[in-house]
C-alpha cells in the first residue's frame, strides 16, 4: 500500500504526454525469476525483479527491473531511481527456485538493451526537478524460499512512469514467497518481502514516452 501511495504521488506530478510511445526495448521471460519489495516508511520503498528470458538460438540472458523511492524529511523533494534491461546470464544464477542468487554490477550494462537515471523531483516547483545518470555499484541478494506461501498469478499488470520514460509489466507466474539477504547499492536487506517463481510468458517493456 505504501508503494502505491508514491506511485499515485509520482503519477500527478508527471506531465500529461500526448505524443506516441516508442518501444526502446522488449524483454519476454519465460522462466526462473526473484523479486523484492520492501518499504521503511511512507515515501520510502524500493521494488526489483530479475528473470531469466526466453531464448531460442540465441546467447541466453536476463533482465533486471528496479525503481526506487525516497521522499526528503520536509516532503518537498522526491527522489527516484530506475535501473531497467538486459544483463548477463551469469548475474542470475541458481539451479531451480529453492535459492536463487543475484549478482549484478552497473558496469554490466549494455545501454543498447538498458536505461538507468536518477530523478529529483521538487515537488513546489517541478520546472527545478533534474534527471541524471543512474547510481553506479552493485546488487547482490541471495532468494531462499520459505514456504510460507505459494500463489498464482494469472495476469498483472504494472506501469511506472518517471518524466519521459514508462516501465510495464505483464506477468503470469507461478510464486513461492522467500527470504533475502544482501546489499543494494551499498544498503543492507534482509527479511522477507520477497518471491521466487516461474514467469509464464511474461513480459518487460520500456518506453519513450
Amino acid at each position: 500500500m505504501k508503494r502505491f501511495l508514491v506511485i499515485t504521488l509520482l503519477t500527478l506530478i508527471t506531465p500529461l504526454v500526448v505524443s506516441a510511445q516508442t518501444t526502446m526495448f522488449k524483454f519476454n521471460q519465460d522462466g526462473e525469476f526473484a523479486s523484492l519489495n520492501q518499504s521503511s516508511d511512507f515515501g520510502s520503498s524500493i521494488s526489483l525483479s530479475v528473470s531469466r528470458n526466453f531464448s531460442t538460438g540465441t546467447a541466453t540472458t536476463a533482465s533486471l527491473s528496479y525503481v526506487a523511492f525516497s521522499l526528503s524529511a520536509d516532503t518537498n523533494t522526491l527522489t527516484v531511481i530506475q535501473v531497467v534491461g538486459a544483463i548477463p546470464a551469469a548475474d542470475f544464477t541458481g539451479q531451480n527456485t529453492q535459492n536463487m542468487a543475484l549478482n549484478f554490477s552497473t558496469s554490466d550494462l549494455d545501454p543498447a538493451t538498458s536505461f538507468s537515471q536518477t530523478c529529483t523531483i521538487d515537488l513546489t516547483n517541478l520546472g527545478n526537478s533534474t534527471c541524471g545518470d543512474g547510481p553506479t555499484g552493485t546488487i547482490s541478494l541471495s532468494f531462499t524460499q520459505n514456504g510460507v506461501s505459494r500463489t498464482r498469478v494469472l495476469a498483472l499488470g504494472e506501469e511506472v512512469t518517471v518524466g519521459n520514460f514508462t516501465t510495464r509489466i505483464h506477468q503470469r507466474s507461478d510464486n513461492s514467497s522467500a527470504n533475502v539477504s544482501g546489499t543494494i547499492f551499498g544498503t543492507s536487506v534482509s527479511g522477507g518481502g520477497a518471491t521466487v517463481g516461474i514467469n509464464h510468458n511474461t513480459s518487460l517493456e520500456f518506453v519513450r514516452n
